[in-house]
């Protein structure tokens, strides 16, 4: 049985994610109050007796000028992976949905492991073509980085890093640099740092609102952390905080202070804070390609590998066309944009 649910009565679902092994907090309601430019609605699949057995959390995209709309679950749906039921259910459910609204497709990318060959079969079964690239083309990084905090102290956690990593933190440390908690009014310096990073790294940052609605409407989960030297900013992060994961979210600094190495006095700041609330994984997010010297962006693996996290790829993205013929049109009215 599948339930509708608004962003005002989404209690149920989001206590269910929250709970779940494959928890994110893109498929929560909160995550539909920061993404203000798509509109949310959250399916429930109960069983007989009323109990969850999956959720899903769709944004919804409208391209008003042809009448049509993408479906989006970030990092969703949330489910048993072997309930090949309930995650028809949840498709079908979806699929209802998109009709109500002309959609032209169902994007789906869960937090499945690329090893699981079950979850495969059952979305190619469902008509899904799943996109495995490689690089950051995709609407969420199909490779990343998870470090497993379960029963770890500070001091284990502190000792799984690279010596290189350790000396960089306590160089910073004792170089003077600190890290504070910041708030919204700090979100100017962050976006002017932000801008200095996405031009050094070739990406497109984004605008301060979007920053602020995180901190404002993810309802004290999300984090804005800051070191400084001398009270002079090097370094920034924002850090999510959902169930059982810490998630690294964005980060930035100033070029001229890496020397004094912000960034991983940031990283272990957050992690022990991660710790501290009974966080079971650190996700640093995405990196590009696989971990091999004659990867150009290696380096970023290689940083990421310094604080003890694994190299984890997913299963992908996974687009189910609900209008063939409409699918085929909007793909090729972007390659023109």
């Amino acid at each position: 049985m599948i339930e509708y649910v608004d962003l005002n009565h989404a209690e149920e679902l989001d206590e269910f994610v929250w709970q779940h092994k494959n928890c994110h907090f893109m498929q929560s309601s909160l995550w539909g109050n920061v993404k203000t430019d798509w509109k949310w609605h959250g399916l429930i699949c109960r069983d007989d007796r009323g109990r969850i057995r999956g959720t899903m959390a769709l944004l919804r995209h409208d391209i008003p000028a042809i009448k049509t709309s993408l479906l989006y679950a970030p990092r969703g749906p949330i489910f048993h992976e072997k309930d090949r039921e309930v995650f028809r259910e949840l498709v079908e459910g979806a699929k209802a949905l998109g009709k109500r609204f002309g959609a032209y497709r169902l994007r789906i990318d869960p937090r499945i492991s690329s090893g699981n060959g079950l979850y495969e079969k059952l979305a190619q079964d469902m008509g899904f073509h799943i996109d495995r690239s490689e690089d950051f083309s995709l609407f969420q990084p199909r490779m990343c980085y998870l470090l497993d905090l379960k029963g770890l102290t500070p001091q284990q956690l502190m000792t799984g890093y690279h010596r290189s990593c350790r000396y960089n933190i306590h160089k910073a440390e004792r170089s003077g640099v600190a890290v504070r908690l910041g708030s919204v009014e700090d979100l100017p310096i962050f976006c002017e740092m932000m801008e200095e990073t996405a031009e050094k790294n070739g990406f497109e940052p984004k605008d301060l609102w979007y920053y602020r609605r995180i901190l404002e409407h993810m309802n004290g989960h999300a984090r804005l952390y800051f070191a400084d030297l001398e009270d002079i900013p090097l370094a920034a992060a924002i850090t999510v905080t959902f169930g059982t994961g810490c998630w690294f979210l964005y980060s930035c600094s100033y070029r001229k202070g890496l020397k004094y190495h912000p960034n991983e006095l940031l990283q272990w700041t957050a992690q022990t804070d991660a710790l501290r609330e009974g966080c079971r994984f650190f996700d640093f997010r995405g990196v590009e390609g696989w971990p091999v010297p004659e990867n150009p962006k290696y380096g970023l693996h290689q940083y990421k590998q310094g604080f003890g996290a694994e190299f984890v790829t997913y299963l992908g993205q996974m687009d189910l066309n609900l209008r063939p013929l409409m699918s085929k049109a909007v793909d090729m009215a972007y390659k023109f944009l």
